[in-house]
């Protein structure tokens, strides 16, 4: 056997076996602890490393493209100053060569007289318009297409995005699920599964806003008693920022966007977490800092809650939600608890929580 026979049959051993590693590769992990899942669900958009520096920083389509949508921009955004490029440097490199060829020496040469020349006008008219059909054709093409939503529209997560004065809400519509502020006023962050696109149905309550996270790639008007549309596929799992694009009053500078896009096993444990999330509210009201936490109240009010339905979803949807809301009260400025407190108050509450959860079987 020569070595081109050796080769090729190492070839046809080996990419089936990396193709199947590929298709059979772990997962991320779908987290269990109630910290992490509050960290990957109700992240803080304006956290700071112990450098002072944003943990969570903003990032746009042309650096961190996060979509198809994205990196189709990007990649036309970069194709277009490759055809414009040259109209910037040449025209400068010509009139620095003119000045110095041709200044005046003082050696009493006559300047030229002539004016005009046909081939040239012809030349220099002719390659721009070349070169703006070159940019046209595939912009065009772009533009269509994020218009048009995908075909596999079944498929496809179709939010509801409404503005407000300054805020969002959304419903997802396949689900019946619909979030917005959480119970500190903050806002609630836009949940995608990776790799599924997303159709967004874009609409506003009163002003006109614009939906806009730059590392998706789009952008659109919420237009007040119409629809917009717009649609990509995230394909980068992480947190990712925005804010409203429209000038729309004094809060406008506040009316921030954020986005997590996580895996499909977390998307599947997100929207089983929102199911529950109404439940928890009786309870909640109970254990939240202004509230007393009375240890038979509370007791009551989780038999009841376990009454509609004993599974582990609903028991770990019950410690996030006193978690995740503890950790939205606590980033607002306080006036009676500083925010060190409110954490160390919602330990206490949902370790008896987590007595009440053990104690029935």
């Amino acid at each position: 056997m020569n070595l081109r026979q050796t080769l090729l049959l190492l070839l046809l051993v080996l990419v089936p076996a990396l193709v199947t590693a590929a298709d059979h590769a772990p997962a991320a992990p779908v987290p269990t602890s109630v910290d992490d899942l509050v960290s990957l669900f109700n992240p803080d958009i304006f956290a700071l490393d112990a450098q002072g520096q944003a943990v969570h920083g903003m990032t746009n389509a042309f650096t961190s493209p996060a979509s198809d949508i994205a990196r189709e921009v990007s990649a036309n955004n970069n194709f277009n100053i490759s055809i414009y490029l040259p109209f910037l440097i040449l025209p400068e490199l010509m009139l620095l060569y003119i000045i110095f060829r041709f200044r005046d020496r003082k050696d009493g040469r006559k300047p030229a007289t002539f004016m005009g020349n046909h081939t040239l006008e012809i030349i220099w008219t002719a390659i721009p318009c070349l070169a703006l059909l070159a940019v046209v054709v595939p912009a065009w093409n772009l533009l269509w297409k994020m218009e048009l939503p995908p075909a596999d529209k079944e498929r496809a997560l179709i939010v509801e995005v409404r503005g407000k004065s300054f805020a969002w809400d959304y419903k997802y519509q396949q689900d019946g699920i619909s979030i917005g502020q959480d119970v500190a006023g903050g806002q609630e962050p836009l949940v995608l599964e990776n790799g599924r696109a997303v159709i967004l149905n874009i609409t506003s309550n009163d002003v006109n806003h614009a939906w806009w996270i730059p590392a998706f790639g789009v952008k659109k008007d919420a237009i007040i008693g119409r629809y917009t549309n717009t649609w990509f596929t995230p394909d980068t799992l992480g947190v990712f920022k925005g804010q409203c694009a429209e000038l729309c009053g004094q809060g406008h500078g506040i009316m921030f966007i954020s986005s997590v896009v996580v895996t499909p096993e977390q998307f599947t444990l997100y929207r089983t977490l929102q199911r529950h999330r109404n439940d928890t509210v009786k309870l909640w009201n109970e254990l939240s800092p202004a509230a007393q936490g009375n240890q038979e109240t509370v007791t009551q009010l989780v038999a009841k809650y376990l009454e509609k339905g004993d599974s582990p979803d609903r028991r770990l949807a019950l410690r996030f939600w006193i978690a995740s809301n503890y950790s939205s009260v606590a980033r607002l400025h306080q006036e009676k608890l500083k925010p060190a407190q409110v954490v160390e108050l919602g330990k206490s509450r949902l370790a008896l929580v987590d007595k009440l959860l053990a104690a029935v079987h």
